[in-house]
C-alpha cells in the first residue's frame, strides 16, 4: 500500500512538473514573438464569440468534427496587417486578433474551423444577425445580400451585417462581417465584428487575409494575398471623369473602383465603386446599413424614402442619399440596369464631405455605361 501511494504521488508531481515547463516554455515563446505579424492555425472545435459580447452570444449549436483536411500547424502561415494585434489564442479558436481605432473603436477579428455539419450560411447569418440584435431573413434575402470570393479551397460566402444591440457600446459593435467556406471535411468561419466604422476601413484587408488563409490550405509554397473581386468578375466597363483633386487609389478585393479626396480638417475622404449582380437588396436595407457603419440607428422604410432623391443622368436615374452623424457624413448613389446594381458612396469627416459633395454629383453625371 505504501508503495503505491508513494508511486501515485511520484506521477502527480511529474504531472504538474510537466505542465510547469510547457506554461513556461508558452510564456517565453510569446516573448520572444510579440513582434512577429504572422499567425499560426491550431485546432479549434468551436466559434467563440468576440470577447467584449462573450456571455450574451451564442455559439454554434451542432456538434462538430475536427476537420481533417487543413494544411498542418507548421504548413500554414499568413502575414497579417501590422495593425492586427495578435491576441491569446483560446481552445475556440484557430486565430484572434484585435484592431484598435480612433477614439478607442476596436474590432475583433476571428478565425475558426468546424466540422461540415456546422450548420447553413442561413443559420450562421441569422445567428449573426441576431447577435446584432437584428431580425432574421429568408433564403431569398440571404441570396441579395451574400457575395462570393473565389480561393483555391473553394468559393467563399461573404456577408456584410450591420445593427447595434440594446446597451451595446458603438465603439465595439455595431458591424459584422463575416466569411465562410465548406469542403469535404470541415467548415471554415472568419469574422470581424466591432465599431461599424473601423470595420468599414479594415474590409479590404479582411478580405484579403480570408483569401490568403483559404489559398494557404492548398498551396505548398507562400500562401497569394489577393483574389478575383466577388463583385467586379464579369462586370461590364463604366467610364467616368474624375473630379480634380481626386486621387484614383487601387481598389481592394470588395471595389470595383477607388478613390480618395482630401480634407482640410484632416484626414481623407473615401470614395468607392462597387458592382454585384441582382438588385442588391432593398433601399431601406442598404441605407440602414451605411447608417450603422456612421454610428447611426436604423430607420423605417417609409423615413428612408423620403431621404432619396432621383438624380438623372444622360445613361439612367440614379438614387441618391445623404446621411450624417456627428463627425461622419456618407453620400451615396445608386442604380439597377441589366440585372446588375451599382454603388457609389463617398465616406469622410461630416464638413470635408459637405464640401465635396458638388464634385461627387458632378461624378455621378459623368458616368456612362
Amino acid at each position: 500500500m505504501v508503495r503505491i501511494g508513494c508511486a501515485c504521488w511520484v506521477m502527480r508531481i511529474r504531472k504538474h512538473f510537466i505542465v510547469c515547463l510547457g506554461f513556461s516554455a508558452l510564456l517565453v515563446s510569446c516573448g520572444k514573438n510579440s513582434e512577429i505579424k504572422v499567425y499560426r492555425v491550431s485546432k479549434a472545435p468551436l466559434e467563440e464569440s468576440a470577447p467584449q459580447q462573450q456571455d450574451s452570444m451564442p455559439t454554434n449549436t451542432a456538434a462538430p468534427r475536427m476537420p481533417t483536411g487543413l494544411a498542418p500547424v507548421a504548413e500554414t502561415a499568413v502575414t497579417t496587417p501590422p495593425n492586427w494585434e495578435p491576441q491569446p489564442l483560446s481552445q475556440m479558436r484557430q486565430a484572434s486578433f484585435l484592431v484598435k481605432g480612433d477614439n478607442g473603436a476596436v474590432a475583433d477579428i476571428s478565425f475558426v474551423s468546424l466540422g461540415s455539419a456546422a450548420g447553413n450560411v442561413l443559420e450562421n447569418v441569422n445567428r449573426w444577425l441576431g447577435q446584432l440584435g437584428q431580425a432574421p431573413i429568408t433564403e431569398q434575402k440571404l441570396g441579395e445580400i451574400t457575395q462570393r470570393l473565389r480561393t483555391s479551397l473553394g468559393d467563399v460566402t461573404i456577408v456584410d451585417l450591420a445593427g447595434l444591440p440594446d446597451n451595446a457600446d458603438p465603439a465595439r459593435d455595431g458591424r459584422i462581417i463575416a466569411a465562410t467556406v465548406t469542403t469535404a471535411d470541415s467548415t471554415l468561419f472568419f469574422k470581424m465584428r466591432g465599431n461599424a466604422e473601423l470595420a468599414e476601413a479594415q474590409k479590404g484587408d479582411f478580405i484579403k487575409w480570408v483569401a490568403a488563409v483559404c489559398n494557404a490550405q492548398t498551396q505548398t509554397g507562400p500562401p497569394q494575398m489577393a483574389a478575383a473581386p466577388p463583385q467586379a468578375v464579369n462586370a461590364p466597363q463604366i467610364k467616368w471623369k474624375k473630379p480634380e483633386g481626386w486621387t484614383e487609389v487601387p481598389p481592394s478585393t470588395m471595389r470595383y473602383a477607388s478613390f480618395s479626396a482630401p480634407s482640410e480638417e484632416g484626414g481623407k475622404i473615401d470614395i468607392s465603386i462597387v458592382t454585384f449582380p441582382g438588385d442588391g437588396g432593398s433601399d431601406a436595407d442598404n441605407v440602414n446599413r451605411w447608417r450603422g457603419q456612421i454610428g447611426l440607428a436604423p430607420i423605417d422604410a417609409n423615413t428612408v424614402t423620403s431621404q432619396i432623391a432621383p438624380l438623372k443622368t444622360e445613361d439612367t436615374t440614379f438614387s441618391t442619399t445623404d446621411i450624417a452623424s456627428d463627425k461622419t457624413r456618407t453620400i451615396a448613389a445608386w442604380t439597377r440596369r441589366d440585372g446588375r446594381v451599382w454603388f457609389f458612396k463617398a465616406t469622410g469627416p461630416n464638413t470635408a464631405v459637405g464640401k465635396e459633395k458638388s464634385n461627387f454629383v458632378k461624378f455621378i453625371e459623368s458616368v456612362r455605361f
